[in-house]
């Protein structure tokens, strides 16, 4: 038995005691590590001189200003904590999202086209606004007629009391429905078109046109200040249907004999007129 104790007393003896964490270099590089981590949390996100203040707009003209900005301010306010009515915000400058930004001031003002943005250190905001421009205006025929703005890229953007004066109106008996403003209701190319052939009658021949109707099957009407229409295949080369209408008016149908004209068809492979 004294045997068995002597033993145990000999184990005991080399038995290392262990050394305190705190006296461990490995615990302090973590503590290290972690206040790093803290300061670099702290300056991209709540850094005085970091945090968005200015917010410079330029190129608007019917959208309000002070409203963009209100979107733009909307959309840096990162909730950084959100517990309950607790909650801590971010305007870093490094958070800022651009395409959020852009996305959300895009859905909420239909009248513009496009915006820029780009970020000037430390804390500024630089949007640079390119609103629609009306081309024509698109009227929806139904139980109430309703008219909007319509841009060269078939968006309508501004609801309309009335026609305005010297534009011409868009419609189409394809796909009725209700329309709302932000919508693309003319297809691009289509609308293209239609403008291209308003220039030609203008430019060329000094004729205005009154509507432009797309109907089934993909046929566009246009209804000249002259009282006599244009048919066109939207399933056939467009622009080749121009020059030939083009060539028609130059070579055999003169101005004398427009005020008696009804049409001109482009559809075919001649061009027929009466």
């Amino acid at each position: 038995m004294a045997n068995r104790r002597k033993h145990i007393k000999k184990k005991i003896h080399f038995i290392k005691p262990k050394k305190s964490i705190f006296k461990r270099a490995v615990f302090w590089y973590a503590i290290l590590l972690f206040i790093i981590i803290l300061a670099v949390f702290y300056f991209l996100l709540f850094l005085p001189e970091i945090q968005i203040k200015n917010i410079e707009i330029s190129g608007n003209e019917k959208v309000d200003k002070s409203s963009i900005e209100a979107v733009s301010e909307n959309s840096i306010n990162k909730k950084i904590i959100n517990f309950y009515n607790f909650s801590i915000i971010s305007k870093s400058i490094f958070l800022a999202n651009l395409q959020n930004i852009n996305n959300n001031i895009l859905n909420k003002f239909p009248q513009i086209d496009s915006i820029e943005i780009k970020k000037e250190f430390p804390k500024t905001l630089i949007l640079k606004v390119k609103e629609r421009i009306p081309v024509a205006v698109f009227c929806q025929s139904g139980a109430i007629e309703k008219c909007f703005f319509i841009d060269k890229k078939g968006v309508i953007f501004e609801e309309l009391p009335a026609v305005p004066q010297g534009m011409f109106v868009v419609q189409q008996t394809l796909n009725v429905k209700n329309v709302f403003v932000g919508e693309n209701v003319i297809d691009k190319n289509v609308m293209e078109a239609i403008l291209k052939i308003e220039k030609t009658l203008k430019n060329n021949f000094q004729i205005n046109i009154l509507s432009a109707l797309i109907s089934a099957p993909l046929k566009l009407d246009i209804t000249t200040a002259e009282n006599w229409r244009i048919y066109f295949d939207l399933n056939s080369n467009i622009a080749l249907q121009a020059v030939k209408m083009d060539l028609l008016l130059k070579n055999e149908i003169f101005p004398d004999a427009r005020k008696k004209l009804q049409y001109i068809d482009l559809r075919f492979d001649r061009a027929y007129y009466k």
